[in-house]
């Protein structure tokens, strides 16, 4: 016989009387959710997989399931308090099929907890912050020149200034890393991201890189053509006015445009011909017009 058969039997003979309450570390006068309670603790301290290769615990473990088998039920509890142990000699024995052939007791209140325990646990992990974006307002000199804006975030009375650079176009968006909100768990934080609005101008329009300026003639200047003083962003300068101009008609003037992002290129200034047609004329003026009209 082994060693390990030996100390098997010996402590079945000292454990095969033990009183079931005191097995379990109960009073007589313990309540269901008690027994149950005791029961789950004792399984868990002698259970096989966590004493491999024990016997001491392998019988421990028994004891204490033989011990609940019986003080769960109602009924066979009521049987051992009247005539205690010889109340089930010869049935105990009966409800277990070998070791680990728990009852139904031992699976409903124990048998899946080391499933459960077995299985890998969700743990959180670190996410990036998310980013914040906000919106600033700008006129198109400041989309020309490129310009500095303040902007305030969400929770921070402190105003973060942001440049805005030379050549941005309406609804571009400017990134500045790690100035959105914070990350879980020690991740970094998120990224500002500041949309442009371009308001409009008084005198510009834009069209991708080019700018476009309305200029109006007199009819003898556009008749008869001449110089015109037209505005830009740096000033004005001169244009010639061809003779015969007409209405819509476009002076474009290459690389006095908008200069790109990162990029060499530069769009055009174009001016477009309006018109000035009078509205109210003088009697002299009405006169020498007709004649005029007769002559063409």
């Amino acid at each position: 016989m082994s060693y390990t058969a030996y100390l098997k039997i010996n402590l079945r003979k000292q454990m095969a009387k033990r009183d079931h309450y005191k097995v379990l570390g109960i009073n007589k006068s313990a309540t269901e959710k008690e027994i149950k309670r005791a029961y789950k603790k004792l399984a868990m301290k002698f259970h096989p997989d966590r004493n491999p290769s024990n016997p001491i615990a392998e019988e421990q473990f028994r004891e204490v399931k033989s011990a609940y088998e019986i003080l769960h039920n109602a009924e066979k509890r009521e049987q051992y308090d009247h005539y205690g142990h010889a109340a089930f000699d010869g049935q105990c024995g009966g409800r277990r099929n070998g070791f680990g052939g728990a009852s139904n007791g031992f699976e409903d209140v124990f048998g899946s907890m080391f499933e459960q325990q077995a299985q890998p646990r969700y743990q959180p992990q670190p996410e990036v912050g998310t980013d914040i974006i906000l919106s600033v307002e700008i006129s198109l000199q400041d989309a020309i020149e490129g310009c500095i804006k303040e902007v305030k975030l969400p929770n921070n009375p402190e105003p973060l200034a942001v440049t805005i650079p030379a050549g941005i176009a309406d609804g571009q968006q400017v990134k500045i890393i790690g100035k959105g909100n914070p990350g879980s768990l020690g991740a970094i934080r998120g990224d500002l991201l500041v949309t442009i609005i371009l308001l409009n101008d008084s005198i510009f329009r834009r069209e991708g890189l080019d700018l476009y300026c309305f200029i109006t003639l007199s009819f003898p200047l556009a008749a008869l053509g001449g110089t015109l003083k037209v505005p830009t962003f740096t000033g004005f300068i001169n244009i010639k006015i061809p003779t015969g101009t007409q209405v819509g008609r476009k002076f474009r003037i290459k690389g006095k445009g908008i200069k790109a992002m990162q990029a060499t290129k530069v769009g055009d200034l174009i001016y477009e011909v309006q018109i000035n047609t009078p509205t109210s004329l003088t009697s002299q003026q009405e006169t020498l017009l007709k004649k005029l009209a007769e002559i063409l």
